[in-house]
């Protein structure tokens, strides 16, 4: 990130020294101007990122240099100094685009505290225009490539451990993207012609994975008509991608233990052994060794499935990724090109928590996608209001309770469109209610659907 210098510009020499004493003890580095022409000489030299500036400054006001600064880059933080007998300028600064004011004489911490505040909120309008203006958002490899430090680390990873055929193990919390690691990790390998299968064990009845997995042959069991290829075969030539394997039970454990083994199965019903070519990597939200003490996964199992091993971080944990993450989402679903984040959205975006990770971020940016309808900005407003914080988020509303309970539902059905694309029908199956009545509630809760528009590729 950009770490350019503050501008200081101050009239008063004890002051300004001041000032430029009070941020170099944080380690800001710092420009100092006496008047406005050379502030502007300074600006337009420098290009810094932050300006703190007096009013009352000779040669050009502090208004006008406000005004200059913002024609030039309207992404500068200005923050002005001010006496409480300009206070009404300073009002009006704000109105012009300043970020905030401080009224002399101030106190040191509250100085510091809004650079810091502004220094934050740069880094958010920073990496949001690094996004927009990445020239390779189209390219396979923007998911980790174009990403931070610690992804691009993974990306160099990903490239290695894709040329060998060995099992690679993926451990991370759900949402934090181990599907889409593990179709990377296909995608740049020698298979990337081949099948790629995911098989989600925690939908695999219990009964019936051996079956699911290997498949059968007929007359294996009591409605086993005709053959059936399993999944495993499936993906011959290919990646076989076993999510949440921690569900397996023992003995489907055991079955894929010899497959990994010998690379070759045999259908339920059936004897006859069939060589497999395929590679395996398999996923976990669970701590695997953890369930190695409790005896609920195999050591055997474990260590045959371990030989590359991936852990995907929380998304919290990588707040620098989520604004890439963001235009990635957009470029993905949007079907209109350019569109972007505005600064508030994106500040809305790196402070929020997200407990789903990015599930939970590509199911924003999906929705906001359809809420903004043919605008090519979203704004805060297009986001849902749980990045609010839930019901703290109400309260800051002010909102009564008839309010909460329409509002909850206007945001459970624009929801449900956003899910099944706009498709009404499926939109009313999925809220268990008949079309009629669902026409009715987005009529009554002003639901505009001639603003929204729907996806691309879904």
């Amino acid at each position: 990130m950009n770490t350019s210098p503050i501008l200081v510009v101050e009239d008063d020499v004890s002051m300004l020294f001041v000032l430029d004493e009070c941020l170099k003890g944080r380690n800001y580095t710092t420009l100092l101007a006496r008047d406005g022409q050379e502030a502007l000489d300074l600006f337009a030299a420098h290009s810094p990122n932050i300006v703190l500036l007096d009013l009352k400054i000779p040669k050009i006001s502090g208004l006008d240099v406000l005004q200059k600064v913002k024609e030039i880059s309207t992404e500068t933080i200005v923050i002005i100094l001010t006496g409480n007998a300009t206070i009404n300028i300073a009002v009006e600064a704000m109105k012009k685009g300043a970020y905030d004011f401080i009224t002399k004489p101030f106190e040191v911490d509250n100085l510091l505290s809004v650079i810091e505040k502004a220094s934050r909120k740069w880094k958010v309008v920073y990496e949001n225009l690094q996004a927009q203006n990445d020239a390779r958002l189209n390219s396979p490899g923007i998911y980790f490539s174009d990403i931070s430090c610690g992804a691009k680390k993974l990306d160099q990873f990903i490239d290695q451990i894709a040329q060998s055929d060995s099992p690679i193990l993926i451990e991370g919390e759900s949402g934090t993207g181990k599907s889409l690691i593990a179709k990377e990790i296909h995608d740049r390998s020698r298979r990337k012609d081949g099948p790629f299968v995911r098989v989600d064990c925690a939908t695999l009845p219990s009964n019936l994975v051996e079956s699911e997995l290997f498949g059968y042959e007929k007359g294996a069991f009591t409605g086993a008509s005709s053959q059936k290829q399993g999944k495993i075969e499936r993906a011959d030539g290919g990646t076989l991608f076993l999510d949440e394997i921690s569900l397996l039970d023992f003995n489907a454990q055991a079955a894929l233990l010899s497959l990994i083994q010998n690379l070759e199965f045999e259908r339920v019903g059936g004897n006859r052994l069939h060589k497999l070519d395929i590679r395996i990597i398999a996923a976990s939200n669970q701590n695997l060794q953890e369930m190695l003490k409790q005896k609920t996964f195999r050591h055997d199992l474990y260590y045959r499935l371990n030989v590359f091993t991936l852990v995907m971080p929380k998304l919290k944990d990588r707040a620098e990724d989520i604004i890439p993450l963001a235009y990635f989402f957009i470029n993905k679903f949007g079907i209109r090109k350019g569109v972007s984040l505005s600064t508030e959205a994106a500040m809305k975006l790196t402070s929020y928590e997200w407990p789903g990770n990015i599930r939970e971020l590509e199911n924003v940016i999906k929705r906001a996608l359809i809420l903004m309808g043919q605008g090519q900005v979203i704004e805060i407003s297009h986001l849902p209001l749980e990045l609010n914080q839930g019901y703290w988020a109400f309260r800051e509303l002010n909102l009564g309770l008839n309010e909460i309970l329409e509002t909850t539902e206007k945001h459970a059905i624009e929801q449900a469109l956003i899910e099944n694309n706009l498709n009404i029908e499926k939109c009313a199956q999925a809220l268990k209610m008949p079309k009629r009545t669902l026409y009715y509630r987005i009529k009554k809760l002003n639901i505009d659907l001639s603003s929204m528009s729907p996806l691309k590729g879904q």
